[in-house]
């Protein structure tokens, strides 16, 4: 009787895994774009996507997960050379996102819900994950548009998170409410467009 379970729990083990698939991101195709604000105006810039999956069973996302390269953060929306390299910089240092010590980021989830009755093109997804940076690890919700084409699967969203949860603390009102108009906003919104295959 135990072989016989044995057996059993093998043959619905691999038909499980053979109705699920498993893309690993392509990071030529993919792009995570950042928007940080503050009370004079806001900036934009590009981090490089490293490495990730997606993982549908029978057409229905059921997991993902992305790894960031810190090191590789870019400002797009600064003409300047001397003062777009300058925030880089900055945005590289401890002020902000210690990429010396932290040089990756990463989200893998955790819950994917599909939402029905949404239009097409819309996003189709609720998706909850782990999402980590500087070495924190806090929970995040947002909706994202999935679907393949010609056996390569996409992932589209925005969202945000807060700085401040990440010990991200340069200007920032909930460390220092007394730095007035020099504030910068906490909350950072993340736009990405991933690719797998």
């Amino acid at each position: 009787m135990k072989n016989l379970f044995l057996v059993f729990a093998l043959i619905t083990s691999t038909a499980v895994s053979a109705q699920s698939n498993t893309a690993q991101v392509d990071p030529a195709s993919s792009k995570v774009m950042w928007t940080a604000s503050k009370l004079t105006g806001e900036h934009t810039g590009v981090v490089s996507v490293k490495a990730g999956s997606i993982t549908e069973t029978k057409g229905v996302l059921t997991a993902a997960e992305i790894t960031i390269d810190m090191t590789g953060i870019t400002c797009i929306d600064i003409e300047s050379p001397g003062t777009n390299a300058k925030l880089v910089a900055h945005l590289k240092s401890e002020d902000f996102f210690d990429v010396e010590q932290f040089g990756t980021a990463s989200f893998v989830s955790t819950a994917i819900e599909a939402l029905s009755g949404v239009a097409a093109g819309k996003p189709n997804y609720r998706v909850t994950g782990d999402l980590t940076i500087k070495g924190i690890t806090e929970p995040n919700t947002f909706d994202c548009l999935f679907w393949t084409s010609d056996g390569n699967a996409r992932a589209a969203a925005t969202f945000t998170f807060d700085r401040a949860q990440y010990d991200i603390k340069f200007r920032s009102s909930t460390f220092f409410p007394e730095v007035g108009d020099k504030i910068i906003s906490d909350t950072v919104s993340l736009t990405f467009d991933i690719a797998a295959k």
